[in-house]
């Protein structure tokens, strides 16, 4: 059976994301993307995820490690901010603080991914992606 693929790969792993840490999952199964790649290690960088991995470079899925079964989540909320069928792009002083710096944002510059703490202190703006708490 083929899977259909998801037209916003994006919102896509945040669902898989929410998913595996409502279902107390260890691991999650990712499709391969630089996109998701990406954000997976930013996640991986910030500390809200155990780790990221590839099992084979032929394989479309990457491995994501959510932490131990049982443990509570780093992650409470994940919001995408904007959609295919509507673009949020801000520039960097309107850049929002979530939860006085306890939360990110992300945001895709022209320099690729990174937080918005990173693209205030590079005056970059971009298209909003999410926000993590």
């Amino acid at each position: 059976m083929l899977k259909r693929q998801s037209s916003d790969s994006i919102s896509a792993f945040f669902t898989q994301l929410r998913n595996g840490i409502i279902a107390r999952r260890k691991t999650i199964c990712v499709p391969q993307t630089n996109l998701n790649w990406s954000l997976a290690s930013l996640l991986l960088r910030e500390n809200f995820i155990e780790g990221a991995f590839q099992i084979s470079p032929k394989l479309e899925y990457f491995v994501v490690v959510l932490g131990e079964r049982g443990a509570e989540s780093k992650i409470l909320n994940i919001t995408r901010l904007s959609r295919p069928s509507k673009r949020v792009y801000i520039k960097s002083k309107k850049i929002p603080r979530i939860l006085d710096g306890m939360g990110l944002v992300v945001l895709s510059t022209s320099q690729g991914l990174m937080t918005g703490q990173e693209a205030r202190n590079k005056s970059l703006g971009g298209e909003l992606l999410c926000e993590i708490w």
